[in-house]
């Protein structure tokens, strides 16, 4: 089995995202798992260092408080969300995962969506307690998940 995580900007969203790879690691040891996430995150250090292959996707979050830096900044944030579909197609086509799994952060979104548009299996993690749901989350919805995982309970 192939599995690619996503998972960025946070603890947060990248520990239960290293929690996740070890438990199918060790439900099924020759399981191929590898990550997609920012360089210039800490996910990059974090992933690297448990050893697992990690695929660069550079998105950035917007700036909800306007001011003239926050404009500029989620000026950049199109830019890059233009270019994180086609980026995240092209890791599909290279990883072929046969599950995709979104664990948070910005990162999360076009790798999901991407995933479920081709029709491959996705699930993505919850992992606040209450029902407060991260954007993405809030975002998707039920729309194109083939599974839902929420604290450990399918």
């Amino acid at each position: 089995m192939r599995v690619l995580i996503a998972a960025g900007g946070t603890a947060g969203h990248i520990n239960p995202a290293l929690a996740i790879a070890g438990a199918i690691k060790k439900a099924d040891p020759t399981a191929e798992i590898h990550f997609a996430g920012r360089k210039e995150g800490m996910e990059y250090r974090l992933v690297t260092q448990a050893g697992y292959p990690f695929h660069h996707i550079e998105i950035t979050g917007f700036q909800r408080k306007l001011s003239l830096n926050n404009i500029k900044r989620n000026i950049i944030t199109l830019w890059n969300l233009a270019l994180s579909g086609p980026k995240a197609k092209k890791m599909m086509k290279d990883i072929q995962p046969d599950l995709v799994i979104g664990c948070g952060g910005y990162v999360s979104g076009p790798v999901v969506r991407c995933a479920a548009r081709q029709g491959i299996k996705t699930a993505l993690h919850e992992q606040n307690a209450l029902s407060f749901h991260g954007l993405h989350r809030s975002t998707f919805g039920e729309e194109g998940l083939n599974y839902r995982v929420r604290n450990g309970i399918g």
